[in-house]
């Protein structure tokens, strides 16, 4: 019998997964003997006064091993042959505590709350979700491009009772655009794909990029990232956040871009120096940004980012499209098909 065990902290619930029929899924598995379990884990919630939104930040910046687990929950998991996660906290106690493991199946597009290190020791196999959000975000995206080049954060009168009139020639238009895309994953391709009609080219720096897939689509890909900052007329930021790009965005690529260029991030924060894009955005650097993603969320009162009248910003909406929910859970049932049929993962991250 495969017990595959539900992790919740409490952003999806029980009554989520029924009202959703989430259990019922997994019954095209019952050939090979399955057992469904749902189970709670607050420990990352409570860790940091009860603020989901503040744990899932301290997990991505540190990892998760300062997490306490109850004993309760680190019991729940002790027969799990699968576990299904999404913003708890994967540590050495949980690893060390869920003794069959073999396959943990993260519902978010990277894994920094994951101990990778801990995981490959015990012999498990994690999958993370990196499409998951593809769609609602890549709409999203092109949305703050859109809203930028037109202008409408200034040009909107809704709400301030009275008429503005427009200033003719400042705003731009797509076509002929440069769209410089940071990255050419999932969301980006998807960004490249609603951007096609518009007339614009399409340049992206990726070093893992699909060559084959970019050749399809007429997406250039450029050989330096600086390559790609110089030619940015809207340069949109789609990688994954790693020791090694932290601060990637900092006060000398932005330096190189064009003084009309907008910088539009729905990635991870911590990709861009946000002290080096206050100053740019300050200092007329570059024209503007749409930014979705911050260090420190909520934002403080008066924050920069909150008073700076060539931004538009956004409290980390831009996943939310569509039902959650039902998004999250496609990529953990796929990976579960393939191990039960024994074929390679889609979306492995760890051995």
């Amino acid at each position: 019998m495969t017990r595959i065990v539900f992790v919740s902290e409490g952003f999806i619930t029980k009554r989520d997964l029924e009202e959703r029929k989430i259990p019922q899924m997994f019954e095209e598995f019952k050939e090979y003997g399955y057992e469904f379990s749902f189970t709670e884990d607050l420990a990352a919630v409570n860790g940091v006064g009860g603020n989901m939104r503040e744990a899932n930040l301290k997990l991505e910046k540190e990892g998760p091993n300062w997490v306490e687990y109850t004993p309760e929950f680190l019991d729940s998991i002790k027969d799990a042959d699968i576990i299904i996660m999404h913003y708890s906290g994967a540590g050495r106690e949980f690893f060390e505590a869920a003794k069959n493991l073999k396959l943990l199946c993260v519902m978010r597009s990277g894994v920094e709350n994951v101990d990778m290190e801990a995981a490959e020791e015990h012999g498990v196999t994690v999958c993370a979700s990196p499409g998951r959000a593809a769609e609602p975000v890549a709409d999203f995206a092109v949305t703050l491009m859109l809203a930028l080049m037109r202008r409408l954060p200034r040009t909107n009168m809704g709400g301030t009772g009275k008429w503005k009139e427009a200033v003719m020639g400042t705003e731009g238009m797509m076509k002929n655009s440069t769209v410089s895309l940071l990255g050419f994953g999932a969301i980006a391709q998807k960004v490249a794909l609603r951007l096609k009609g518009f007339g614009c080219r399409i340049i992206s720096y990726d070093p893992w990029a699909n060559k084959d897939i970019a050749e399809k689509m007429n997406v250039e890909l450029v050989d330096t990232i600086e390559e790609l900052f110089e030619r940015a007329d809207f340069l949109s930021v789609h990688a994954r956040l790693t020791e090694e790009n932290q601060g990637l965005i900092n006060e000398r690529l932005l330096g190189i871009m064009k003084p009309t260029a907008y910088l539009i991030n729905t990635a991870r924060a911590g990709l861009i120096d946000e002290g080096a894009l206050i100053h740019a955005l300050e200092n007329k650097v570059i024209a503007g940004a749409g930014i979705d993603v911050f260090s420190s969320e909520p934002l403080p009162e008066r924050h920069p980012f909150l008073t700076l009248d060539n931004m538009i910003t956004t409290p980390h909406v831009a996943g939310s499209g569509g039902d959650f929910i039902i998004r999250s859970i496609e990529s953990p049932l796929n990976e579960i098909r393939h191990y039960f049929k024994g074929e390679p993962y889609s979306f492995q991250m760890s051995k």
